[in-house]
């Protein structure tokens, strides 16, 4: 209930923020409403009182009571119009409203987070519903109004007889408390089935990705894949049909109970009549009250059910905001000047039952080249996030000259480091862009990116992909770059900043051994005098780095030198023995 109210709270606040004037012409919109929907009874009571004989003197309040029950006739519609014409503007206002809220927040998760499928989850039903709180905001009005003009059609009836206000109450329970069960029901239904949604649409873009495309096409398996989005889709199908044919059997009994209620108000109204009671007039208001209660009842307990279901849909935008975010220390970095101590540092991946860093030791010195080298899953990739602070350890220490990065402004220390990762990203930007993206405020020393180009991607390359400014990706209708050529261009952009420590986690991996020296030992001499960390598991690049940290089952190995590590004969010979043909 806490959270509900909590809840409730911020989508009213961050309403008010984003369409202020809105949502201020909707309250005054609303409290008119529903004053004339009340007043209507009691007007057309009155306007059969006076025309019933009523002297000369009376016409003049018979012609305004006729007058004040044409105006508020014409208010419903006007103010109908007015809404239709805000909520568009609105809308719009809440999209970028909310859109920027969730933006600013995912840009500080913290990326361990991201390694847990829950938070794919949450994400996913997040942008799913980040526009409903417009929706929940617009049914807390009709439901106001609903509310409040239900009550005032019971008071009208009220005057006449209390058991017609006892029945017009009791017509409501059951309608209200079905609609509560079922949209329990749904939002369950709905929240379990996050993970099929991103699997199905997972499915689908892999038909829409040339990589996928190419490779199902060439190796027939387009048909295996279409029957597995088929039947991703086709059970989750036959769950929502039969999770809704059981709640519409059971709103027919709510149905029932609510329209036997209103017969039998309506009937009652006519006895009290006949029997002397109640005027005409007065039956022509109950009439008229229970005829408007009947269908404001029907509204309050479709808005009831509508606003607890759009509720639970714009939980899911604020649970998107429990996700842990950085946890930002608050000392500045001071570019070290000796080494980086890594100290009995252990690390585990969300959802993982085994750690994959296990009480790591090593040391890194200022202007080192270092090489860390072991085999696939033995924790290079883990330790360099580490390493740059991207992931903060879950026991032991990284220092910087005795700084802690746990305790360290992230963006302090960021800007002094570079990286390029195993997985970079190919942005379908201009060639300058990608390169300069890594220092905006150089982007536009055209001298200094085209000599960086040519040393990294060769003399030609500039002249044959047409220049900085060329369109990359033929998404955009721009040129597509080989495999290795995109290596070589985010090997760029990693060396446009200019930084004090350089990572480069096996951004060559994809590329012929050959190819892959050729370009590290090129990225070597261009960084010579900074500390640099390559994260491999080839060999080739190490007879070239101050020391080479060989890494095992999460732990450091052996360390040292290329011939050193040799004559011990341990982990790194054996890895060399197996990969020396490669270089011969």
């Amino acid at each position: 209930m806490k959270k509900t109210i909590r809840y409730i709270g911020y989508i009213l606040r961050d309403c008010r923020r984003a369409f202020p004037v809105f949502f201020a012409m909707n309250l005054g919109v609303d409290a008119v409403r529903a004053a004339t929907a009340v007043m209507q009874p009691l007007l057309l009571a009155r306007i059969l009182e006076l025309a019933g004989g009523a002297p000369a003197a009376e016409e003049g309040r018979l012609a305004g009571a006729i007058a004040l029950y044409g105006l508020c006739l014409v208010c419903g519609p006007v103010a109908d119009a007015m809404f239709r014409s805000g909520s568009k503007n609105a809308r719009v206002r809440a999209e970028k409203y909310f859109g920027n809220q969730m933006t600013a927040f995912s840009a500080k998760i913290r990326l361990e987070a991201l390694e847990n499928p829950e938070t794919l989850d949450k994400f996913g039903r997040a942008n799913a519903s980040m526009t409903n709180q417009i929706e929940f905001f617009e049914q807390m009005l009709f439901l106001s109004r609903s509310a409040v003009t239900c009550i005032g059609l019971m008071a009208v009836v009220g005057r006449y007889s209390p058991v017609l206000v006892f029945t017009g109450l009791f017509a409501l329970c059951p309608g209200l408390l079905s609609k509560i069960y079922f949209e329990k029901r749904l939002t369950a239904f709905r929240r379990s089935q996050s993970s099929v949604l991103r699997r199905s649409a997972y499915l689908r873009g892999l038909f829409s990705r040339k990589e996928s495309v190419r490779e199902m096409r060439v190796m027939g398996f387009g048909e295996y894949l279409t029957d597995k989005w088929k039947e991703t889709n086709a059970e989750r199908a036959r769950d929502y049909r039969k999770m809704n044919l059981d709640i519409s059997k059971k709103q027919v009994w709510g149905i029932i109970v609510l329209n036997l209620c209103y017969a039998f108000n309506i009937g009652l109204s006519f006895y009290l009549m006949a029997a002397g009671r109640i005027s005409m007039g007065a039956f022509a208001a109950c009439l008229s009250a229970f005829t408007a209660y009947d269908g404001a009842l029907g509204n309050l307990i479709a808005i009831m059910f509508g606003i607890v279901h759009t509720y639970h849909i714009a939980e899911d935008y604020y649970d998107y905001f429990t996700i842990p975010t950085e946890e930002d220390g608050t000392e500045q970095y001071r570019p070290f000047q000796n080494r980086i101590s890594v100290r009995n540092v252990r690390f585990r991946y969300s959802g993982s039952s085994e750690e994959a860093l296990r009480g790591l030791d090593c040391e890194i010195k200022k202007g080192e080249h270092v090489v860390i080298v072991g085999e696939n899953g033995s924790g290079k990739t883990t330790f360099s996030k580490l390493l740059t602070g991207v992931y903060l350890p879950a026991e032991g220490e990284v220092l910087y000259d005795g700084q802690r990065t746990d305790r360290l402004c992230r963006k302090s220390l960021y800007r002094h480091i570079s990286a390029v990762q195993q997985k970079f990203v190919r942005y379908r930007f201009s060639l300058r862009e990608n390169i300069g993206i890594s220092d905006v405020a150089r982007m536009g020393d055209t001298a200094a990116m085209e000599q960086l180009l040519r040393r990294v991607a060769g003399e030609d390359f500039l002249k044959r992909v047409g220049g900085l400014d060329v369109q990359l990706g033929r998404e955009f209708n721009g040129l597509e770059l080989s495999g290795g050529e995109w290596q070589k261009v985010a090997i760029a952009r990693g060396l446009w900043k200019d930084s004090d420590i350089v990572v480069l986690d096996e951004p060559t991996s994809a590329l012929d051994p050959l190819v892959e020296y050729d370009i590290l030992s090129k990225f070597a001499e261009m960084i010579r005098g900074k500390t640099s960390v390559i994260i491999s598991h080839r060999v080739g690049i190490c007879r070239a780095a101050d020391r080479i940290i060989v890494m095992k089952e999460g732990r450091v190995a052996e360390c040292g030198k290329h011939q050193e590590l040799l004559q011990t004969g341990g982990e790194y010979a054996r890895i060399w023995r197996e990969q020396a043909k490669w270089y011969e």
